[in-house]
């Protein structure tokens, strides 16, 4: 179930709103996002003729369940057994030759990351995030092993962006492997991908092992895949945008300050740079993103989730794991926003000292 085939069928239950007047791409769609507690699709962006942006797509329990393809009245222990059991069932990709993210094409002279209809989620945002609900794929630069996973990103400028991760996280590893023979980093961008995609990119799976695998074990079908053309690396071929490029080996800029899962402005001054060698995306894309902060915002339902099959990792420290993750199994989310306040906790996926 591709993102544009999960939002008809939200529209079909009921469960979508339509957001048909002009909104600003700066601060008033983050400020909308974060005011309902609803499937969002804002369809007139200004600035964007032809543009729609998707948020709070898994906003609640019964929403993840439609996006897993499970009855909408699902209770939380049905959709934990359900996970559960697909994931002792993963399901290798399989390569295709095409899919409709090739139905638009740019190349690295043309590309402009603003082209897209990139939000300031925040007036504590230094700026216009184009990753907050998106994968990056990686390779391990020894092994070849995949890595997907999911590390917030800031422009920076027409085809530059921040890549804010953790040095003991997978990325972080790639890119020291990669920086220790002086190589840039191959990564690929897909936004606007399956959410079974997007919930087991934030799973804290073991090293090595191939995430797109969990999330053809969660759609219970193998996911296609195309190959990239300026890089080694693969990204589903019905994702809405997709950006080929590089991390720049020995190369580090400033992230933020941007609001965190936790709900204060943190910076991130040692964010790795990522430069863009080619940018597809389908027709009319549909940009997917997130605003975060709040208690119960859909990074917190979908750590919910994970904590529940164990597989939220704050950087393995166990004295994180002792506190954060019962609260995140009791959906108990402002004691989880306090805790990682006061202590700092920040979970594998999503960039240091943030949830996004």
């Amino acid at each position: 179930m591709d993102l544009r085939s999960f939002i008809d069928l939200l529209w079909s239950h009921g469960r979508l709103k339509r957001i048909e007047p002009e909104v600003d791409w700066r601060f008033e769609i983050g400020r909308i996002t974060r005011e309902h507690r609803e499937p969002l699709l804002f369809e007139n962006v200004r600035g964007y003729p032809g543009s729609r942006v998707f948020t709070n797509g898994l906003s609640s329990p019964e929403l993840i369940a439609l996006s897993l393809g499970l009855g909408s009245q699902q209770g939380m222990k049905e959709i934990i057994n359900a996970a559960k059991n697909r994931l002792q069932k993963p399901l290798s990709p399989v390569i295709v030759d095409s899919g409709p993210i090739l139905q638009n094409i740019v190349r690295a002279d043309d590309i402009d990351f603003l082209e897209l209809p990139v939000p300031q989620w925040s007036p504590r945002d230094a700026g216009r995030y184009l990753g907050t609900w998106h994968v990056n794929v990686t390779k391990d630069p020894e092994t070849g092993t995949r890595n997907v996973g999911v590390y917030r990103m800031q422009v920076l400028g027409p085809k530059h962006a921040t890549v804010s991760t953790s040095p003991t996280s997978d990325l972080g590893r790639h890119v020291a492997k990669a920086e220790k023979t002086g190589r840039a980093l191959p990564m690929a961008v897909a936004i606007g991908v399956s959410e079974a995609v997007m919930i087991a990119a934030s799973a804290a799976c073991p090293y090595g092992y191939d995430e797109y695998q969990f999330a053809g074990g969660l759609e219970t079908k193998p996911l296609q895949l195309l190959k990239c053309e300026t890089v080694d690396l693969e990204i589903p071929a019905d994702t809405e945008i997709a950006i080929e490029g590089f991390i720049q080996p020995g190369e580090r800029v400033q992230d933020g300050p941007y609001l965190d899962y936790a709900g204060k402005a943190n910076t991130n001054p040692k964010a790795f740079l990522f430069e863009a060698t080619r940018m597809m995306f389908r027709d009319n894309p549909i940009f997917r993103g997130s605003s975060i902060g709040l208690p119960g915002a859909e990074d917190h339902q979908v750590f919910s989730l994970l904590a529940h099959l164990k597989l939220v990792d704050f950087h393995g420290r166990r004295s994180r794991q002792f506190v954060q993750n019962p609260l995140l199994r009791k959906r108990l989310f402002r004691p989880f926003q306090l805790a990682g306040r006061l202590g700092g906790f920040h979970p594998r996926h999503w960039g240091p000292n943030s949830a996004r």
